[in-house]
């Protein structure tokens, strides 16, 4: 074949009677495919024309690289009954592939005026491409359906006509449709006869067989959906849209044939499919394409979402669960990318393939969870809110704020007491949170949070004390009482700015006991200061008596800034006789004995462990100067001070 400035040529040969039926003329050495050819175009056994012109042949014929094309005519006019013309149009296989409608092909066949005609035949035919005009005509549906299930279904090769020529039309149209491997394999004979015939050494893919008129035209059975689909884009013609299907995908498909039918039903998923059609389709990819690479292309168009988007996440599912897939090629990374459109309508089938990568050590696989998982905070809340613990785990260790949310309330108790300890305790808002979770009367939880966020989880327990509308579960008061040490840090008395609070962690830590008193006054002075008081008198007085007895017990330095804040409000208390016996209780023990006869005066007893705490600490004499701010006051802690060995310099220190 050749085409230049617009004209084709190609070979061709005829065929006819002389002398017996023999070829008559070619282009084209035929070589030892000669014999076999004028079998073939020789008139076929049982043939009835009526009313036809003829019939046309089909077939490769490898050993001179061509697919011969034939068209056979009656040839009344020969001297031997039974004789016909024969024209073979000698294709080479790409021009199977250029035209897109074969019918055109038609016009080509030239019927000889006689042996004085063939020597026509000996040169290379030539056609104007310009001129190629398809010719419309009414195709019979009934016969194309027989025959798309002759070919891909039913598995004979007879097709029922009605009249010799009724399966011209209907082939060439349903040959056009095919993709060129399939094209350049199709074998084919359109010759009528009135039962299945014997075809010699060829096996032809279609024949005709006439329909006995006494049963009468056989109508078409109701065809399956790939049979309609397939049925229509022939009626269609080049305009149809299954074809260019059929050619992209049926490139690489190691069967021909067989390949048709999953391809078409294949398409009819892709342009109608519903969310439960992946299992279908992983059945029909399974079952007709079954080895790696077999319609890889098709494969790879699957699994990346460009065909049959619906039934994308089904694919990946099976591609990234190791049951056994050899069948799929992985994703690409452009097809993962497709999956972050399917939120939030096909979130059930993300959550599926999130739990099957979560764990993954496959790239493609780390790309699907980190793309699922690396969304908007709606799809990963709603990850948070049904995924397995595994999930929750990856997800919240890379985005940890999301457990910061209100959205977080929302979970089940056993399902937060395990993503708590994922949040980094440095995150800011977590005391917020913590805030939040206080009213959950749940142990487990709050066996979590003391773990992981001690000090935190305290403060605000603290925080949430006395304040209205604050309430603090149970559980959690149990859990911070199993701790007291916890509220002996500087981290957590931080959230403490009212009295009530301090008395409230004295309380819980058991008053003066050893870990308090040597914990030493550092840790509660600046606190106490700057909080409002918001105690009643008898636990104001405790509070402070506690303070006091923390200083005396420790030694350490702070411990005269305290006694500077509270002596005078506690030594006017004793003085009046007016401080609870729940305060005095306190002070008992570092009270020093005077003897019976003076015993009865505590508030003497007060300013002599004062001024023995003064010079066994070795505290400032300006500090013990400052504790009294009138002079009656003064002048006692002067003669306290000289009552004590060493106390003299304190004494004179106080000036009076």
């Amino acid at each position: 074949m050749a085409d230049v400035g617009g004209r084709m040529k190609f070979d061709q040969c005829l065929f006819g009677y002389d002398d017996g039926h023999r070829l008559l003329a070619s282009s084209l050495p035929l070589g030892s495919e000669t014999s076999h050819l004028t079998e073939l175009s020789d008139l076929a056994p049982g043939t009835i024309f009526n009313q036809s012109e003829g019939y046309w042949t089909g077939l490769p014929v490898p050993a001179i690289g061509r697919y011969v094309l034939m068209r056979t005519w009656p040839a009344p006019e020969m001297s031997r009954p039974g004789c016909v013309w024969t024209h073979a149009l000698l294709l080479e296989p790409a021009l199977l592939e250029s035209i897109e409608d074969l019918s055109v092909l038609q016009a080509f066949a030239i019927r000889p005026s006689g042996l004085v005609d063939k020597d026509r035949y000996r040169e290379q035919l030539t056609i104007d491409v310009n001129h190629l005009v398809h010719i419309p005509e009414l195709i019979d549906n009934n016969v194309v359906e027989r025959l798309l299930l002759s070919l891909y279904a039913a598995g004979g090769t007879s097709v029922e006509v009605d009249s010799p020529g009724q399966l011209d039309g209907p082939l060439f149209a349903v040959w056009s449709q095919q993709w060129p491997r399939l094209r350049r394999n199709l074998r084919f004979q359109t010759a009528a006869s009135r039962a299945p015939r014997s075809t010699g050494s060829i096996r032809f893919d279609v024949t005709a067989e006439l329909i006995q008129t006494s049963t009468g035209s056989r109508s078409c059975v109701k065809g399956a959906p790939w049979l309609v689909t397939a049925a229509l884009d022939v009626q269609d013609g080049t305009a149809g849209a299954l074809r260019p299907f059929l050619w992209r995908y049926g490139r690489d498909v190691r069967r021909q044939r067989g390949s048709f039918l999953p391809l078409v039903e294949i398409r009819n998923i892709d342009i109608g499919g519903v969310h439960d059609s992946g299992k279908r389709l992983i059945e029909i990819v399974t079952e007709s394409f079954s080895t790696s690479d077999d319609a890889k292309s098709l494969k790879q168009d699957l699994v990346d979402g460009n065909l049959a988007p619906i039934v994308q996440p089904q694919l990946l599912g099976l591609v990234l669960s190791d049951s056994g897939n050899t069948v799929f090629p992985m994703p690409t990374h452009s097809g993962i990318s497709k999956l972050a459109d399917l939120w939030p309508d096909r979130r059930e089938e993300m959550l599926s393939l999130v739990e099957i990568t979560v764990d993954t050590a496959d790239p493609i696989g780390k790309s699907v969870f980190d793309l699922l998982t690396g969304g908007t905070q709606e799809s990963l809340i709603w990850l948070l809110t049904h995924a397995s613990f595994p999930v929750r785990k990856r997800i919240v260790r890379v985005t940890p704020k999301l457990l910061l949310e209100d959205w977080a309330l929302d979970l089940e108790s056993p399902a937060l007491a395990e993503l708590l300890p994922l949040i980094p305790d440095e995150l800011a808002g977590v005391d917020a949170l913590l805030a939040k979770l206080l009213h959950l009367n749940d142990h487990a939880l709050a066996k979590v949070a003391f773990e992981h966020f001690p000090a935190v989880t305290a403060g605000q327990i603290l925080m949430a004390t006395g304040v209205a509308g604050h309430r603090v579960a149970d559980a959690w008061w149990h859990k911070l009482k199993q701790r007291p040490a916890v509220m002996l840090q500087s981290n957590v008395l931080r959230y403490v700015d009212r009295t009530s609070q301090l008395y409230a962690v004295a309380e819980l830590l058991g008053w003066l006991t050893s870990d308090v008193a040597l914990a030493g006054p550092s840790l509660w002075i600046s606190t106490f200061r700057n909080a409002s008081n918001d105690l009643p008198e008898e636990k104001s007085d405790r509070l402070n008596c506690f303070l006091i007895a923390v200083a005396l017990s420790s030694g350490d330095s702070s411990g005269a800034g305290l006694v500077e804040t509270l002596f005078d409000v506690i030594h006017d208390r004793l003085l009046k006789s007016q401080l609870s016996d729940t305060a005095r209780d306190i002070l008992e023990g570092l009270l020093p004995d005077v003897g019976w006869f003076r015993g009865w005066d505590i508030a003497l007893r007060f300013r002599l462990a004062i001024a023995k705490a003064y010079v066994r600490f070795r505290w400032s004499p300006q500090s013990y100067a400052k504790l009294s701010a009138t002079r009656k006051g003064r002048i006692m802690l002067a003669d306290a001070a000289l009552d004590v060995p060493g106390g003299k310099l304190y004494a004179e220190a106080v000036g009076i």
